[in-house]
C-alpha cells in the first residue's frame, strides 16, 4: 500500500514539473530582447489595436506610437474580439496593475505582464513574424 502511494505521489510530482516546465518555455517565447521594454504608457489614449494570438495585442496610442502588450495569461476571446478595453489609472497603463478585457467578456480581465515600445512598422512586422512562428510550434 505504501509503495503504491509513493508511486502515485511520484507520478503527480512528475506531471506537475512537466506542466510547469511547459509554461516556462511558453513564457520565454514572449520575451522580445530586441524591443525596448517599458513599465508604463503615460497619457494613454487608445487609437487602435491589432491582436496576434491569445497572449499579445498591439495598441496604438496617439499618432505613431505603438506598443506590444504581452498578457500574463491566455485570453481565448482576444484573437476574435470586436472590442477591446485596456484599463488605466489616471491615463497611465502600468505593467502588473492594468489589464485587458474584450467586449464579449468584459468581466474577464487578463493582467498585462510586459509592455514593449514598437519603433516602426518594420519592427512590428518582425515581431508579428516571430509570434506567428510560436503558433506553428503548438
Amino acid at each position: 500500500m505504501i509503495k503504491r502511494l509513493i508511486l502515485i505521489c511520484s507520478m503527480l510530482l512528475l506531471t506537475a514539473c512537466t506542466a510547469s516546465e511547459s509554461a516556462q518555455k511558453k513564457a520565454a517565447l514572449y520575451q522580445f530582447d530586441e524591443l525596448v521594454e517599458v513599465n508604463s504608457i503615460d497619457n494613454f489614449r487608445m487609437d487602435g489595436w491589432r491582436t496576434m494570438d491569445n497572449r499579445t495585442v498591439f495598441v496604438d496610442s496617439r499618432p505613431r506610437e505603438t506598443y506590444l502588450l504581452v498578457l500574463n495569461g491566455v485570453d481565448s476571446n482576444l484573437k476574435f474580439a470586436q472590442a477591446l478595453v485596456v484599463s488605466s489609472r489616471m491615463g497611465k497603463v502600468t505593467v502588473g496593475f492594468d489589464s485587458v478585457m474584450t467586449g464579449s467578456e468584459p468581466r474577464s480581465r487578463t493582467q498585462i505582464k510586459k509592455i514593449y515600445r514598437i519603433e516602426s512598422k518594420e519592427q512590428e512586422q518582425q515581431v508579428r513574424a516571430k509570434i506567428e512562428s510560436f503558433s506553428e510550434k503548438d
